[in-house]
């Protein structure tokens, strides 16, 4: 599906991002506790450094540095690897780069974020930039899926602290519409290679916040195309910021449906519950 969005959209999602950045490194900037575990074996302090290198690699990818790293072995993996070859990855990336002073680390991962907005500033949100796996996402995914790392690592420190981290409708809607669905649809390289289910289902996706499209999965190809009306095997309503926590592992799938914040209907619910139960993330 050819990315669909307005000057205005391209600006709240700049704007969000340049928020969430800010909102984040202010977090940091109040704890006094670094070491405290967040997310698996990350402490705070790791899980901000890895937010770092992330918008390191954000802000070469979207002006088309294919180096970003400047780690020949880790650029070449990030190029190289699918889904299933992150974990490692993220590990070395974080023996690379072992600075894990909170106040250090906030100044570099503003400072990537504001590169990286700069040089979207001057993109064309549609144009396909080089991306994780080989993969070519349109440059306003590099800008959304920034956004979406500084969301979900900031609820990791967030919980882990014990202080409030919300996350809006809008800007989850922004993750979903410009990051997730051109990620799933797009040209995703080597990205998504060993992934998917057997069989064939298709879903159609709606809140009040994004816009609507229809996923279809068949045999693990995936294609994202607008809502037309179509027939779907289920329809899913959601709460953004439920679906993006959801998707991520962060709030599990019968908590979602239970509280209604994501709702399947039609002629195989289960086939959508199924689906996003599988479903991989980066």
């Amino acid at each position: 599906m050819e990315l669909q969005i307005t000057d205005e959209r391209w600006q709240d999602a700049r704007d969000a991002l340049a928020a969430a950045a800010q909102r984040f490194t202010r977090m940091l900037l109040d704890c006094r506790t670094p070491d405290r575990r967040a997310i698996g074996d990350w402490s705070v302090a790791d899980t901000a450094a890895h937010v770092a290198v992330v918008a390191r690699l954000n802000a070469g990818l979207i002006g088309g540095d294919l180096t970003p790293l400047d780690e020949p072995d880790l650029d070449r993996g990030w190029q190289e690897s699918s889904l299933g070859g992150f974990a490692r990855l993220n590990a070395l990336s974080l023996e690379h780069f072992p600075e894990r002073a909170l106040d250090v680390v906030s100044n570099t991962l503003l400072e990537e974020v504001d590169l990286l907005l700069g040089r979207a500033k001057d993109a064309d949100p549609r144009e396909l930039r080089p991306w994780l796996g080989s993969a070519r996402l349109p440059a306003a995914a590099h800008v959304a899926h920034q956004l979406n790392e500084i969301l979900i690592h900031g609820l990791d420190i967030a919980r882990a602290l014990d202080v409030p981290w919300p996350i809006s409708p809008h800007e989850a809607a922004l993750t979903f519409d410009l990051f997730l669905m051109p990620m799933l649809g797009g040209r995703s390289g080597r990205l998504l290679a060993g992934g998917g289910a057997d069989g064939r289902v298709t879903l159609e996706f709606r809140s009040k916040h994004t816009t609507p499209v229809v996923l279809t999965s068949d045999n693990g190809r995936l294609q994202v195309e607008a809502a037309d009306g179509r027939r779907s095997d289920a329809q899913v309503r959601f709460d953004p910021a439920t679906m993006m926590l959801t998707i991520f592992r962060r709030t599990r799938l019968v908590r979602a449906v239970a509280t209604g914040k994501v709702f399947a209907f039609g002629r195989r619910p289960w086939a959508a519950v199924s689906y996003l139960r599988g479903m991989r993330s980066p």
